[in-house]
């Protein structure tokens, strides 16, 4: 939390710099006009008085009148009233301008410090206290889910051992392989949620063999697959993750186009450049449902804490894409 606070005060300085940066360029090329007119009315009030005092006037220590050009300084020069072929030059001298613009800046720059100094801790403050309550939330929100999970856990418990005692007293095998199948199904759709609880947790990653997996996925929905034309040509692909994580991101792909294909599902590897591809493509039974919902980002969320992308594409058919290194 406390680098996403970082992360946010160091973007809210960059943009006050660069703000205020484009803002001295416009005032710094306003200010020189100014200057440059201000200097110029200077110079013509010298003139005058140079003019006015017969020649006896020289200037003050910022400008020196004279009829010979100063080549050191920069000057302005004016046509002599007494005589059209004589000029008057009113010279200035070279730190005045620098000066005046440079005292300028220094009162800008140091208002500007104290300003953003003030605004950084107000920022600072502000997001200090959003980033604690979206903290707490996060904290409470997990600690539910989890609780929820738990007490879901030790209810399937009971109804395995429940399902363990019928298996004992009852013949019919069909039916309670079919209720044991269930009760697996279930358990793997939650192990989503658990396994995202955690995050802290260090990821055991290790070479997987991902077109093995697929193929034990496809091995339990053997049953739900019925009737629907499975595509899948399994070539040996490797990926470097967690096993646990990649489980759960098959499980539900697979599981959702189970459950939403209407007759053909088609799963392709490809092996890339530092790089595997999983696409998994299915028809859809009902336009209007496409599977995944809120288990999109679940999955999407245990794929890139993996290292890798996921995209979906909703056409004829869906399309989940994952690419993963290698």
């Amino acid at each position: 939390m406390k680098v996403e606070s970082f992360k946010f005060l160091l973007y809210f300085a960059f943009t006050i710099v660069i703000s205020l940066a484009l803002l001295n360029t416009l005032v710094f090329y306003e200010l020189k006009r100014f200057v440059e007119l201000s200097i110029y009315e200077q110079a013509y009030v010298h003139y005058i008085a140079y003019t006015l005092s017969g020649g006896v006037y020289k200037g003050n220590e910022n400008f020196s009148v004279s009829e010979n050009y100063a080549g050191n300084n920069f000057s302005y020069v004016f046509k002599d009233p007494t005589n059209p072929n004589k000029y008057i030059y009113v010279s200035v001298k070279h730190n005045y301008a620098k000066s005046m613009i440079e005292g300028f800046f220094k009162s800008l720059l140091i208002m500007e410090f104290v300003v953003v100094f003030i605004f950084l801790l107000a920022f600072q403050f502000i997001i200090d206290k959003i980033l604690g309550k979206l903290k707490d939330q996060e904290e409470w929100t997990k600690s539910l889910v989890a609780s929820v999970a738990h007490k879901f856990g030790n209810f399937l418990s009971i109804q395995k051992v429940n399902l363990a005692i019928l298996k004992t007293k009852l013949k019919d095998e069909k039916i309670l392989s079919r209720l044991e199948r269930s009760l697996s199904k279930v358990e793997k759709d939650m192990n989503l949620i658990l396994h995202l609880l955690r995050e802290e947790k260090q990821m055991e990653r290790e070479w997987i063999r991902v077109d093995k997996l697929i193929l034990e996925m496809l091995e339990e929905f053997g049953e739900d697959l019925q009737g629907k034309k499975v595509i899948f040509r399994p070539v040996e692909t490797y990926v470097y993750a967690d096993e646990t994580d990649m489980k759960d991101v098959l499980y539900n792909i697979i599981s959702n186009a189970v459950r939403y294909s209407k007759s053909i599902i088609h799963i392709k590897t490809l092996m890339r450049k530092g790089s595997v591809c999983l696409i998994f493509r299915n028809d859809m039974g009902n336009t209007q449902d496409h599977g995944l919902g809120v288990g999109t980002k679940l999955v999407e969320k245990v794929v890139k804490r993996q290292g890798g992308t996921m995209h979906i594409r909703i056409k004829k058919f869906y399309t989940v894409v994952i690419k993963m290194k290698r």
